[in-house]
């Protein structure tokens, strides 16, 4: 029997339901079916609610995109938690931040590649992998592979509704930390119900899942697989040739990326040439807009796939698409709204603009999620009522204001014109200059540190810092690199590194950033 799908465990067991044998997930060399799927996800639920993971409860994911982390986040959903997914390019700072700022119940995780040292602390660890770090933070430790083999009385009863919280989305907010988005199972069930639709997917569809679980864009990938019966295929290696490798060997019919991955791909032109993907249906991008040259290249290179640009925001997750028809219209168009979904253009009084007035996009449906975790203020200064409710749902309509800058032309296309704000896209990452500058600011010898994006043809931007020094002795360039490297993430690496004996100010005494921007925005070390 189909159930309705309210929740993340609906659509699982709808596609068991319907293809049990089915395979939901390839890892490489390992192939798991939908039946083995749900086996394992609710073994490790039972296993949580044996160690007193309560619904609400948040456990921390982890773990590469490996096979273990699509049954995680399902035993967590299982057991009424919410998953919190957590980027393996960071470190421990980063992980720690996190933990302590939604208050990590329970850790699934590899600990091997990352001292551990004062994480914050957690009654359980649920361990992947054979090494087994002393864990003085921790009560107790489990091993993953046995929590999943563990006997579940309560296979199919669940421990959440729609309305609960699935996961929460950790992205760099405006004053430097990460803010965590809270994503109900509506959320996420909305998101995959929408783009299935525009992009047609059916049980047949393999997707290569190139983006990691902790982006939401990554996420999608291997929901809408679920919601409809079609195969996610886990990517690993980065290197264009694995890329095309798998392409070809796992007759890959979806592919999402970044702006950085279709480079990547052109690089490898002649190969695309000599044997096209014949089995690629569609590729979507999103996360910064594809430069032009290469979209005409790779639109060259895959003659017979459909591409489709997309724009959204993890507070909303998508809010438009280009459909494959108009892609004439350049890569600067991002389309109109997805389906069930209502966007507006507003400038700074609160009207909706003209058509060609630049303002800020807002965005209204299934999608929004419900703010911003631990941050009330914040929360309500980017979602808001709807100022274009009717007088008697004034107040209890929300919207989301995204930020960015757009325009509509005549026939309702709309452009992306630029950020309201400093935040610097790169690579599909969403960078708070803030956050870069607190990472200088470590170092014992930087006095002040002013961070930008520069436009960047592949990336969207790159990171440009300017620092100044206090008084004795002091390091390069190639230090502050170094440090960086040791201490955080390779997205939140300054391209660009400049050493002044002061940073310029303005008349009250703030840094001049826009002075920084004009001297340096466009030279290079």
């Amino acid at each position: 029997m189909v159930l309705p799908e309210f929740t993340l465990n609906h659509l699982l067991i709808n596609s068991v339901e319907r293809y049990p044998d089915k395979a939901a997930v390839v890892d490489g060399s390992r192939s798991l079916t939908y039946v083995e799927i749900l086996t394992k996800a609710n073994s490790l639920a039972s296993t949580l609610k044996a160690c007193g993971i309560k619904r609400g409860d948040r456990v921390g994911i982890y773990l590469d995109k490996i096979w273990e982390a699509v049954v995680a986040m399902l035993g967590v959903s299982q057991a009424g938690a919410a998953f919190v997914n957590i980027n393996s390019l960071l470190k421990p700072d980063q992980i720690r931040h996190i933990m302590a700022d939604c208050q990590i119940n329970a850790l699934i995780a590899n600990l091997s590649s990352i001292s551990t040292e004062s994480l914050p602390q957690v009654h359980t660890v649920l361990l992947a992998g054979s090494e087994s770090p002393d864990l003085s933070w921790a009560d107790s430790t489990i091993s993953l592979a046995d929590a999943m083999e563990h006997d579940s009385p309560d296979t199919g009863a669940f421990s959440a509704s729609g309305g609960d919280l699935a996961t929460i989305i950790y992205t760099s907010g405006s004053t430097g930390r990460p803010k965590g988005i809270m994503l109900t199972h509506q959320n996420l069930v909305a998101g995959a119900q929408i783009i299935s639709t525009y992009l047609h997917n059916t049980c047949v569809d393999r997707v290569l899942c190139v983006l990691p679980f902790s982006f939401d864009y990554g996420l999608n990938q291997f929901t809408t697989m679920m919601r409809v019966g079609g195969t996610a295929v886990l990517q690993h290696s980065l290197l264009p040739g694995e890329i095309l490798k798998n392409l070809r060997q796992q007759d890959i019919t979806g592919l999402a990326g970044v702006p950085p991955l279709w480079a990547l791909l052109i690089q490898i032109r002649r190969s695309l040439e000599r044997e096209p993907l014949t089995s690629l249906r569609y590729i979507t991008n999103s996360g910064g807009m594809i430069p032009k040259p290469h979209l005409s290249v790779l639109r060259k290179l895959v003659p017979l796939t459909k591409i489709y640009l997309m724009y959204g925001l993890t507070e909303a997750f998508r809010s438009t698409y280009l459909q494959p028809e108009e892609i004439e219209r350049g890569p600067a168009c991002i389309g109109k709204a997805i389906p069930n979904t209502d966007v507006w253009i507003v400038d700074d009084a609160g009207q909706e603009c003209r058509p060609h007035e630049v303002g800020e996009l807002i965005h209204r449906g299934p999608t929004v999620a419900m703010g911003y975790w631990g941050d009330e203020e914040k929360t309500k200064s980017v979602y808001r009522p709807n100022p274009f409710a009717p007088l008697e749902m004034m107040g209890r309509d929300q919207v989301v204001y995204s930020g960015d800058l757009v325009r509509r032309d005549e026939e309702g296309f709309l452009y992306f014109v630029g950020r309201r704000d400093e935040q610097i896209k790169t690579g599909g990452y969403r960078v708070s200059p803030q956050e870069v500058e607190d990472l200088l600011c470590e170092v014992p010898w930087i006095h002040e540190a002013a961070a930008f994006g520069r436009k960047d043809p592949l990336l969207g931007h790159t990171i440009v810092a300017v620092v100044s020094l206090k008084s004795g002795p002091g390091g390069s360039a190639e230090d502050l690199r170094k440090h960086c490297r040791d201490r955080a993430p390779r997205y939140l690496m300054p391209s660009d590194i400049y050493i002044l004996n002061n940073l310029p100010k303005t008349s009250s005494g703030k840094i001049d950033r826009s002075a920084l921007k004009r001297e340096f925005a466009k030279s290079k070390n």
